[in-house]
Order: structure tokens, then C-alpha cells, then sequence
């Protein structure tokens, strides 16, 4: 087992949240209850309309693997992790939603087959549950995710749900940090043309759907303007990878444009 030589950590989990107090402590602390506790969860609050979420950090304030920052401005979950990336010094990175549940032994599970040299990136199957928690169904993803891909499947993990190899994110160059929705896919399409992309057939998350979540919300939902125009974009985008007549062509279509913002993470004291 690799671990950072400063931290002691093998994995950092990236946690942003808008305006989510109501879920924010119950998925910090199924994160910070993982049978690897060989990790970093890093929370970062995207300039929530008020203090509320810091009450729901506030039992776990006085773990030290828990970081807590706050956007200086309102950017989005995917400016937010390009920012925190560049200051992660784990082999492995991981993420998690606001407002969902990592189960026991998700991290174990999905370290197992990126140490062990068979995963560049990991998802797993996971569990729908409504706002308050109640099971609506279950999902498995595809145990080999390029296989899936290569037959024109564009969905292979769920995000959220996902550990993948920091070299992975550098090399990539994170995910499209002009966009606040919808560039966790491109990310997959990227990455799936040099890299891995497994799944653990067991059910390790806990996925809320609910009607303030980001694929629900009519402004940023699967039928919003937005969402439909980058998906257009991400497809125009992948057609010209395919298109691509050798690596050295192919290779700088596969680097995500950088945070088109410049804001700053802002350490957060919960007592």
C-alpha cells in the first residue's frame, strides 16, 4: 500500500456542497467511518447562502483527517475540484456528494483493485434512495467499463461513487472547468482512451435522488437547456477524438480546458 509520504494517506476524498446541511454530516461521516482509514476527506462549502452546514460538521471537528474549506466565491463542484487537486498529494483520489452515503467497505473495496495494479479508475454498483432516504432501486455498472464504452455506452460509473488514480486527474488535466454540470462524463470519455475503468459489483453507495439535487433540478436537470447544450458539445467533442488519425493528434483532445475562474479555498474552523 502506497500512502503520502506527508500525510500518512492513501486516499483523498473530495466532498463539495452547496446549501446541504440537512445531508452534509451523515456523508462526511460515512466517509470518515471507512474501514480504510488511511484518508483525507477535504468538505468544501461553494459559498452556501449561510452557516448552517458548519453545525453539521461540527462532531466530527476534531478528527484530523477532516479538511474544511470555503469557496470565495460560488463556482461549482467541478472548479471546486480542480482547485483541490492541485493541492492532493495521495496516490488515490476520491469523491463524494453532499448528499449521499458511502457504505462500509466502499473505500477497501475500490483501493484493493487500483493498488493491486488492475484499475486506473473505480466505481461500484450502487443504491437510489429518495430526500428521505428510502430505498427506489439499485443499479450495477458494468464490470469493465471500456468494453461498455467501446460499444457506444457514454454512462460506465457514477461519479460520485469513484476512486481513480491521481495520475490520472493530472494527466487529463481535471475535469472541464468552464462548465458547473454535466463534465463528469466527458471526464469518463476522456479518460477511458488511455486508462481503465472498472466497477465493484457490490452495492457501496447510497445515490439520493431528489428534486434540489444537480441532475433533478429543473435549471440543471437531464431536460435543462444547459445540460442539453453541453451534452451536444461533449458529443461534438468526442466525435473529433474519434476522428483523431494518430496518438499525437488524439493526445491534446483529451486535456480538459482549465477553471475559466479564479477564486481561492479559504480554511474553515468548525469550533
Amino acid at each position: 500500500m502506497r500512502a503520502s509520504k506527508e500525510t500518512g494517506a492513501a486516499v483523498t476524498v473530495v466532498l463539495p456542497h452547496y446549501d446541504c446541511a440537512d445531508y452534509l454530516g451523515p456523508a462526511a461521516a460515512s466517509v470518515l467511518a471507512q474501514d480504510r482509514t488511511d484518508l483525507r476527506l477535504i468538505v468544501v462549502d461553494d459559498c452556501s447562502p449561510d452557516d448552517a452546514w458548519r453545525s453539521a460538521l461540527r462532531p466530527y471537528a476534531d478528527d484530523p483527517r477532516l479538511v474544511v474549506l470555503r469557496t470565495s466565491e460560488n463556482v461549482g463542484h467541478l472548479r471546486i475540484k480542480n482547485k483541490v487537486l492541485e493541492r492532493v498529494d495521495t496516490p488515490y483520489v476520491g469523491f463524494q456528494d453532499a448528499d449521499d452515503i458511502s457504505l462500509p467497505g466502499r473505500l477497501r473495496r475500490q483501493l484493493a483493485l487500483l493498488e493491486g495494479g488492475k484499475a486506473d479508475l473505480v466505481g461500484c454498483a450502487y443504491e437510489c434512495i429518495d430526500a428521505a432516504g428510502r430505498t427506489t432501486g439499485h443499479r450495477r455498472m458494468p464490470r469493465h467499463g471500456n468494453l461498455w464504452m467501446r460499444m457506444g455506452r457514454s454512462t460506465v460509473v457514477l461519479h460520485p461513487s469513484t476512486v481513480v488514480r491521481r495520475e490520472v486527474l493530472q494527466r487529463l488535466g481535471g475535469f472541464d472547468g468552464t462548465v458547473r454540470l454535466g463534465a463528469d462524463t466527458d471526464f469518463h470519455l476522456r479518460a477511458a482512451r488511455l486508462y481503465r475503468l472498472r466497477s465493484v459489483r457490490q452495492v457501496l453507495y447510497r445515490y439520493r435522488i431528489w428534486p434540489k439535487s444537480l441532475t433533478q433540478a429543473p435549471e440543471t436537470g437531464f431536460a435543462s437547456t444547459e445540460r442539453r447544450s453541453y451534452t451536444q458539445a461533449m458529443a461534438a467533442q468526442e466525435r473529433r477524438r474519434r476522428e483523431a488519425r494518430s496518438r499525437e493528434e488524439l493526445l491534446p483532445l483529451l486535456v480538459a480546458p482549465p477553471n475559466d475562474i479564479d477564486f481561492a479555498l479559504e480554511p474553515i474552523e468548525l469550533g
